[in-house]
């Protein structure tokens, strides 16, 4: 229990240190891994499937997914369980990123806030 807690604020850190910078660093990704591994029943496919939802986004989208985001992609699936999860923390992430994009204007956003957001929102659902 202290570790799932202490996976979720590492991940809201990711959150706001994206949100503020825009950017993903690799240290604290590993230090996810870690605390994901430790905790979880780790569903490696789920993190490769979610892998590659965001590596094809990213060829047809023509590179304008950040590469931190799809580093960030196999490791926030790691807590969920299903496909219809993933599936629904996809379509949450993306829905909440577009509308926050929509109001915001135009220009990049930070999207880990987003996918975290919608992996979380997944789960309690």
């Amino acid at each position: 229990m202290i570790l799932e807690i202490a996976a979720a604020i590492w991940f809201i850190w990711i959150a706001i240190y994206d949100f503020r910078f825009k950017l993903i660093r690799n240290i604290d990704l590993v230090i996810a891994i870690v605390f994901c591994a430790i905790y979880l029943d780790t569903n490696w496919r789920l993190g490769l499937a979610n892998l590659g939802i965001y590596g094809l986004l990213n060829l047809l989208i023509k590179g304008k997914i950040g590469s931190g985001d799809i580093k960030l992609a196999p490791i926030i699936a790691l807590p969920i369980s299903t496909f219809f999860e993933l599936l629904n923390a996809l379509s949450i992430s993306w829905i909440s990123g577009g509308l926050y994009a929509l109001i915001r204007g135009g220009g990049a956003i930070a999207f880990a806030p987003f996918m975290i957001f919608g992996t979380y929102l997944a789960k309690i659902l």
